[in-house]
């Protein structure tokens, strides 16, 4: 997959921004402040509809502006004709936020719901505050799975929203003036059904991802260690189906009552799980070097595009903010070869004076003030 045509409208720093690619491998440089990483922001808010910068909707419009919109233009690889030749499959994807919510349309169609535009672009991304995943809060890394399986699965998106509505319905109940245990329990079976499909995703989504982290840091490294993603549960097993995962749960909730009665909210269940990921079975969250951080949330990455490859059929866009501030020479040598041979399209965003360092093998843009030209070009 690629994108080969962007358009912004009062989105961040960008008034109006129309930009045409034919491709699969561009780099964007300038200078901070300049626009870069929003404009990967955009990208990636399309194809998940949330920013990687934990930021709130509004705060993506433009000063003065009371809305935003991002269009664009996608194409893939398609499948082959009885001639032999592939025809190349084509999508225009576009998303405005306004006060009253979000909505999205493909090829110019409405969607029904913005959850029928998740998995048309299928995009990971590279930040510097991707170093928080591995060793920041846990709702980091509960993130990163959420967004993952946002893009592949529909079955975990309607689990997901029908779990935070059982969710805050119970925890009212549980708050409640006049406290009614009845209401309590009416909710915990909804709770436990959408808990059940969440756990039995992310546990697969986890056992998954460790069929690529391995090689993925062995090829960044050029040496053999054990990456190893561990799911942590509310529950004792996990390797369940989503069924068989039910009653756990409403054990759990019957158990806790009391206690998160005198607490005021549920103390156990899916919102509260977390990732782990080790090192030659040393826990990353507690124990890292910066460099350790860094290259283990590179092939973190890199497992996250082999997954989506794996589920959508397509490679994904890979976004890759200002990498070489953060990583060193050797690692930026090694790193693009490696993802050349994931992604269907690579996406740099750097300073002018480190793209030298990048070895990008593709076209250049140069960004200032808000505006995108080709490099070179004064116009």
């Amino acid at each position: 997959m690629r994108l080969v045509g962007l358009e912004l409208d009062h989105f961040r720093l960008y008034e109006r921004l129309r930009f045409r690619t034919e491709a699969r491998e561009l780099a964007l440089v300038g200078p901070n402040a300049s626009g870069k990483t929003s404009l990967l922001e955009a990208v990636y808010y399309l194809g998940t509809a949330r920013s990687f910068r934990f930021a709130d909707d509004r705060d993506l419009v433009r000063h003065g502006a009371v809305h935003f919109s991002i269009r664009a233009r996608l194409e893939r690889e398609g499948e082959k004709n009885e001639a032999g030749r592939v025809t190349p499959w084509r999508n225009e994807l576009a998303l405005l936020y306004e006060s009253a919510g979000k909505s999205a349309a493909v090829d110019g169609e409405r969607c029904k719901r913005l959850s029928e535009l998740l998995g048309r672009l299928v995009v990971c991304c590279f930040t510097v505050e991707d170093l928080d995943t591995v060793r920041g809060g846990a709702g980091r890394r509960r993130r990163f799975l959420d967004l993952l399986l946002g893009q592949v699965s529909p079955t975990y998106t309607a689990a997901a929203g029908e779990f935070v509505q059982a969710l805050r319905q119970r925890n009212a109940a549980l708050r409640a003036e006049q406290y009614d245990s009845a209401e309590v329990r009416a909710w915990e079976t909804p709770l436990a059904a959408s808990a059940a499909r969440i756990t039995a995703l992310r546990q697969s989504a986890a056992d998954e991802l460790n069929e690529f982290l391995r090689p993925a840091f062995a090829e960044l490294t050029e040496r053999e260690h054990d990456l190893r993603l561990g799911y942590e549960s509310s529950l004792a097993e996990t390797r369940l189906d989503a069924e068989r995962l039910v009653e756990p749960f409403l054990a759990i909730f019957d158990r806790n009552r009391e206690r998160d009665r005198r607490r005021g909210h549920t103390t156990a269940g899916p919102h509260r799980d977390d990732l782990r990921l080790s090192l030659d079975s040393v826990d990353l969250r507690r124990y890292a070097s910066r460099g350790q951080l860094r290259l283990s949330t590179l092939a973190l990455r890199l497992a996250e595009a082999e997954f989506l490859a794996r589920h959508t059929a397509t490679r994904p866009v890979f976004l890759l903010d200002d990498a070489a501030s953060e990583l060193d020479e050797l690692t930026n040598r090694r790193l693009l070869p490696v993802l050349r041979r994931r992604v269907g399209q690579l996406i740099v965003t750097t300073l002018p004076q480190d793209l030298g360092h990048l070895g990008i093998e593709g076209e250049v843009y140069e960004l200032e003030g808000g505006e995108i030209r080709p490099a070179g070009d004064g116009s």
